[in-house]
Parts: structure tokens; C-alpha cells; sequence
């Protein structure tokens, strides 16, 4: 702990970087996620199947409407921008397990080899996304429990921290991209 104090000597200020951190390596996740759409729609693409064509333009839009969200501090903080944010996100995902849903009912549509590894790479990503997520309610957890019991809740004032909320998402990892719900 010494160590720590030394580059942080306020517990308070520790807490409030170890939360930004953990928002940061959320935002992190997503990027890692959304660099992997472009190519996941350029070898889907290459089907050349017009109900698959139908399903990339869509799935195009959804990306580009959740890619223009960044999910910084300022999203965080602000329940409409997080329900947006959040939103393009389960559309896109409702598109992603959409396409694996085409790819598992018609094993006769020859998607290129890179098909199924970008799609596990997605899923991983998601996988990290929660992975994420958790480490960043747990450092929230510990921020408010210091920032509304004594003597945190008077040093919080003094610096003007507030009370933070957790991230919340809709996204369920406990199931493959193709099981997710496809309601379009």
C-alpha cells in the first residue's frame, strides 16, 4: 500500500483512477470488437448471396451507428448517451447472431474459411467485453462504498466526486453470436 500511496496518496483519487481504468479497458474491448466488422463483412461479402447481401447492409448500418458512440467518460456518466450506446449495441449483435443463424440453418451457402474465425473472434471479444464490465462494476462497487461512508463521504465532497453508476449491459455472453436474439 505504500507503494500505491506514493503515487496516490488520497485513497479517494486511487479509487476514481482505478474506475477510469477499468472504463477505459471497456472501451478497449469495444474497439477490439468493432475493427473486427469490416472484415467479418468483407469475407461475407464474398458469398454473394442475395439474402446475405441483405443482411450485410444491415449489419453495415448497425456497425457505423454504433461506431459514431465512443464510450468515454462522458457516455458513462450520461444515462441517455449509455442507452444509445448501448442500444446500437445489442442491434449490432442482433445482426451478428442473425448472419451465424443464416451460416448454421444453410450449410450449403459457402462462406469463405475466414467465416467462422472472425465470428469466434467476435465472440471472444464479447467475452472480454464482460470481462471488462465486471472489473469496472467492481471498481465502481468500491468507489461509492468509500465515497458514501465516513470519512470518504467528506473528503468526496471536498474534491467534488460524486457517486458513480455501474455499467449495465444487455449483452449475453453465456450464449453463441448465432443464439442471440434475431428479432430485426
Amino acid at each position: 500500500m505504500k507503494l500505491v500511496q506514493s503515487v496516490c496518496p488520497e485513497l479517494i483519487d486511487c479509487l476514481d483512477q482505478d474506475v477510469e481504468e477499468a472504463q477505459g479497458n471497456i472501451a478497449t474491448q469495444y474497439d477490439n470488437k468493432m475493427r473486427r466488422i469490416p472484415k467479418l463483412l468483407q469475407v461475407v461479402k464474398a458469398s454473394k448471396n442475395a439474402e446475405v447481401e441483405a443482411m450485410v447492409s444491415v449489419i453495415e448500418e448497425r456497425a457505423k451507428a454504433a461506431g459514431q458512440i465512443r464510450l468515454d467518460a462522458s457516455t458513462v456518466s450520461d444515462p441517455d448517451k449509455m442507452a444509445q450506446f448501448q442500444k446500437a449495441q445489442a442491434e449490432l449483435n442482433a445482426g451478428l447472431g442473425r448472419l451465424m443463424a443464416v451460416s448454421e440453418q444453410y450449410p450449403d451457402f459457402k462462406f469463405p474459411d475466414q467465416f467462422t474465425g472472425l465470428m469466434t473472434e467476435i465472440e471472444g471479444a464479447n467475452n472480454r467485453i464482460t470481462v471488462a464490465q465486471t472489473r469496472y462494476n467492481k471498481a465502481i462497487k468500491e468507489f461509492n462504498t468509500y465515497i458514501l461512508s465516513f470519512p470518504g463521504n467528506t473528503v468526496a465532497a471536498k474534491k467534488g466526486y460524486e457517486k458513480r453508476v455501474p455499467f449495465q449491459s444487455d449483452l449475453d455472453v453465456t450464449k453463441p453470436v448465432g443464439a442471440m436474439d434475431l428479432d430485426l
